[in-house]
């Protein structure tokens, strides 16, 4: 270590001692003059010299060569380079006071470290101590979110089993009025032969009655009494595969309904307990009607069917006794049922259009009048049995999606468009009478059954928009559940609507309060309008698999399904797979009309 670096290192006696009056640092090659005796660094020394001038001492010899001379810095005698000498006794001194400095400062630093040492032990403990204390508050902490997170769960537990055991209650006075009832109408006969019976003979007797009476089990013959229950597997299947659909539906409305009347099982009246079960029979009873569900006619697609023969409409007058289709192919076929379902295929009047349509709308009060909207923009009032047009609105600037006649006024029309409006047009008028800027493609429009002042809007930002036409300038409602465009809207009734979306999903909402109240799955939708249509509590709607799809509005799986291809036929792969393309109720819903993207019509049977 120099001695430059730390100079209060070398004790004061001795640091005059062993300094250089010239850098005033510890010599380094001390030399001594030999005039004076004093010493300096060589270095220093020869420094001097090299800044000093030669001598011009006249008793010199003139020929022998001058040396510089520079004056001592300490007594101002004159000196040479010849008269500097080593001191070696001072090197030496140096030398001793350089091991001594470092030997006394390797001692330092280790007295250092023991004291270092000794400082941070009392910090350690204490960080160590803070850090305990702070991982005991973080245990702590924790263990007071468990605790809360637990009695959290235990309430809830406990309003679950609360809930279950009210449920279950629910499920033990329903079960002794059905077996009641079972008794009521099968008599006491069966129960002659067993007096006092009520174990498990009596049991399956009584639930067999139930399945027979729901169409589950198949009718047991006279004198079949004592037979073993006799179940229709098939229609079983059918119960069970819809049995969380079920149970969630008679929770819903045997148990929350009750909860929230603040009622106990045993204060529910025999009324509500039987209209609950009528009404669950019924939604039982669906499986029986529609498991029998029949092809009852077809209208085959003409030879060299392509893409112009797509049916993209199909709609009943009034009467029901007609229904008219429409599409790309520019016509409207307008059937006779009877006829059809006698094996007439050919339409009994044809109309031919300007342009493609895309969808069509009886006028309910009016037999013969029929909307039609189209590709151009155009929506055409046609009387049908003069196969004439009655009048023509063209305001809209883009291809019209849907049009719908209003179900309780005769005037009144809703069309909307990819031009983003949506127009009301009254019979009376040249002009629409309202207009709504939706912002967006407006894929499909209806009235409410009971109110010219209600209509549903669907659009392709994956809404439905609820308006009153007194107050166009917000909408009532606005229903957000679907992930892809609303290609459909069609009400259940006042209160209930159903949507379906390219997202493959039928949404049934409360009109009211925006609940979204089942969510429909099972057919495929992602890309085309695949039809829709409702009659009572029963949706119907295509897919892109080429079936039609049946679905109650309580029960998220559909009921039943059936392929246009029919059974065992194998498809053209080298042709575009074809898809339901419309399908229309009548109204009893006995009936049911589709029709596909390769222009085939079935007329389904209920």
């Amino acid at each position: 270590m120099s001695l430059a670096r730390a100079p209060s290192a070398v004790p004061d006696d001795f640091a005059p001692l062993v300094t250089c009056a010239i850098c005033l640092d510890p010599f380094t090659d001390a030399h001594c003059v030999g005039t004076c005796g004093h010493t300096f660094c060589h270095a220093c020394a020869s420094r001097a010299l090299e800044a000093a001038t030669v001598s011009d001492d006249d008793d010199e010899d003139e020929y022998a060569p001058r040396e510089r001379t520079a004056r001592c810095p300490t007594c101002s005698s004159t000196f040479t380079e010849r008269q500097l000498v080593p001191n070696a006794a001072v090197n030496a001194m140096v030398e001793a006071m350089k091991r001594a400095k470092q030997a006394e400062t390797e001692r330092q630093d280790a007295t250092a470290k023991r004291l270092e040492l000794d400082e941070l032990t009392p910090l350690v403990k204490s960080l160590g101590e803070k850090h305990r204390g702070m991982v005991l508050e973080s245990r702590a902490a924790s263990r007071g979110v468990l605790q809360e997170f637990l009695m959290e769960s235990r309430r809830r537990k406990a309003e679950n089993a609360a809930a279950l055991e009210r449920e279950l209650q629910f499920l033990d006075t329903d079960i002794a009025a059905v077996r009641r009832e079972i008794e009521h109408l099968a008599g006491t006969a069966m129960l002659r032969d067993a007096p006092g019976a009520v174990g498990e003979t009596r049991d399956k007797e009584m639930i067999g009655h139930a399945m027979e009476a729901l169409g589950v089990m198949a009718p047991r013959r006279d004198g079949d009494n004592d037979a073993p229950v006799n179940i229709d597997e098939t229609k079983r299947r059918k119960v069970l595969r819809h049995f969380n659909d079920l149970q969630s539906w008679y929770s819903k409305r045997r148990c929350d309904g009750a909860e929230n009347n603040s009622s106990t099982a045993s204060s529910v009246n025999a009324r509500d307990t039987a209209a609950v079960l009528d009404e669950f029979s019924t939604l039982i009873g669906a499986f029986n009607r529609y498991s029998k569900i029949s092809v009852a006619a077809e209208i085959s697609e003409p030879e060299g069917a392509n893409s112009s023969t797509i049916v993209s409409s199909i709609e009943f007058d009034s009467t029901q006794e007609h229904f008219a289709t429409a599409g790309v192919s520019k016509r409207i076929q307008v059937y006779n049922l009877a006829r059809v379902l006698e094996g007439k295929q050919a339409p009994e009047e044809e109309i031919m259009a300007k342009s493609k349509l895309s969808c069509l709308s009886y006028n309910k009060f009016i037999k013969h009048h029929l909307a039609a909207s189209d590709y151009e923009g155009v929506v055409s009032l046609w009387d049908v049995e003069r196969r004439q047009v009655v009048a023509e609105f063209e305001e809209h600037e883009k291809r019209i999606w849907t049009v719908d006649y209003c179900r309780t006024d005769p005037r009144l029309l809703v069309s909307g468009s990819d031009d983003y409006l949506v127009k009301i047009w009254n019979t009376d008028q040249s002009s629409s009478v309202h207009e709504i800027d939706m912002k967006a493609n407006v894929c499909c429009a209806q009235y409410s059954p009971e109110n010219a002042h209600c209509i549903a809007v669907g659009c392709v930002d994956h809404k439905v928009y609820l308006f009153d036409l007194r107050k166009i300038n917000k909408p009532v409602q606005i229903l957000s559940g679907h992930r892809k465009a609303v290609s459909y809207v069609k009400y259940l009734n006042a209160n209930q609507i159903a949507s379906a979306s390219t997202d493959s999903t039928i949404n049934v909402w409360n009109v009211n309060t925006g609940e979204l109240t089942c969510a429909l799955k099972g057919h495929m939708n992602e890309k085309n309008f695949v039809g829709l249509t409702v009659a009572g509590d029963h949706i119907a709607c295509g897919s892109e698999t080429n079936e039609v799809y049946i679905y109650h509005k309580e029960l998220s799986s559909p009921i039943m399904s059936v392929n246009f291809a029919g059974s065992g036929v194998v498809e053209d792969v080298t042709m575009p797979r074809a898809f339901i393309s419309a399908a229309t109720w009548k109204s009893d819903d006995s009936v049911l009309v589709a029709a596909n993207s390769t222009g085939m019509i079935k007329v389904l049977a209920c």
